[in-house]
């Protein structure tokens, strides 16, 4: 057995014996990113090694294309929060967790359903 941790969420799948890999290649890899357990829209999630680059949608899921068939690692990045990387060890979806980096403040915007974000640098 095998678990994968990323932010805040655990994946347990069986492997292989000393390969690391699933028993079974993956269908799909999909995932949702979220901040404080809500979806983040247009957060960048890419494929490392490769040129795929994702954004998640309006509840925060992406889903790699099928062309990937190895673990793939990701790099998901987002303004104002730390950027993560982390390599997928099974075929659950995974739950990504963002932080907001330090000084980063979100705020509504007025009446509008927008928000404005002020990140110190």
């Amino acid at each position: 057995m095998s678990w994968l941790v990323a932010g805040t969420s655990t994946a347990i799948a069986q492997t292989t014996p000393g390969s690391g890999a699933p028993a079974q290649p993956c269908a799909a890899y999909t995932g949702r990113v979220a901040a404080n357990e809500k979806p983040l829209a247009g957060v960048s999630v890419a494929v490392k090694g490769t040129n795929i680059i994702l954004i998640t949608n309006q509840e925060g899921f992406f889903a790699l294309p099928p062309k990937v068939t190895q673990l793939p690692t990701l790099s998901v990045s987002a303004a104002g929060y730390a950027p993560q990387e982390l390599t997928l060890t099974s075929c659950m979806p995974v739950v990504i967790e963002m932080q907001l980096l330090p000084g980063t403040r979100i705020k509504k915007h007025g009446k509008r359903k927008g928000f404005i974000m002020n990140a110190g640098y």
